[in-house]
């Protein structure tokens, strides 16, 4: 469903997906050893552009079905712009848990990739990755200060518009958790690339 015109709605939408770009995820997973994007991650790099470019969603409706610790359900969203234009979506999302968190997970599911759908946001989750950093996203606690830094600058160059700056990022985030001697001999080059690209440094 939508209203009779969005071609505002769909600019918006498009300014929102411009602005907010790669999201790095903070969510780990001690168990399993791995981090992901979380629903706060997404949330915190989207909501500024969302207030920015006119849009606000929010949830209308929500199918729910439960089957012993597994809750799964459907969940319809609208998204709305200043202009009075929207449209709706409809999201699914499941969560298993033993105790009570199971509706919980299934609804922070559900709206976590509302957001990366609907706005195309690249997180690293997948194995084919684009790489442009948000500039609202916080550094990762799991990254050294050195490879924070790194993708500060590259980040800078992103917005920029350097050319090839998203591929140093994606290189550099398929590094980022190596020691910062190892990152500082197999990524000499790269690391060279940045300080060219930033230019000379004004006195």
């Amino acid at each position: 469903m939508q209203s009779d015109e969005i071609g505002e709605l769909v600019a918006a939408i498009g300014d929102v997906m411009a602005r907010v770009g790669y999201v790095r995820g903070t969510g780990t997973n001690d168990h399993h050893r791995y981090t992901y994007t979380s629903d706060e991650d997404l949330a915190a790099a989207v909501q500024p552009a969302l207030v920015k470019y006119g849009i606000a969603l929010f949830p209308i409706a929500c199918h729910v079905d439960r089957s012993g610790d597994r809750v799964g359900l459907v969940q319809t969203w609208r998204a709305a712009h200043t202009s009075g234009q929207w449209i709706q979506m409809e999201i699914a999302g499941e969560g298993i848990d033993k105790q009570d968190k199971g509706t919980a997970k299934a609804l922070t599911g559900a709206r976590k990739y509302l957001l990366r759908l609907l706005f195309c946001i690249p997180t690293g989750d997948d194995i084919e990755r684009a790489a442009e950093v948000a500039q609202s996203n916080a550094p990762r606690e799991d990254f050294s200060p050195f490879v924070n830094d790194l993708l500060r600058r590259i980040e800078a160059l992103q917005q920029a518009g350097t050319p090839n700056a998203s591929a140093a990022a994606s290189k550099l985030l398929a590094h980022a958790t190596l020691p910062d001697g190892e990152i500082r001999e197999s990524l000499e080059k790269l690391i060279d690339w940045i300080g060219a690209a930033e230019g000379p440094v004004e006195s």
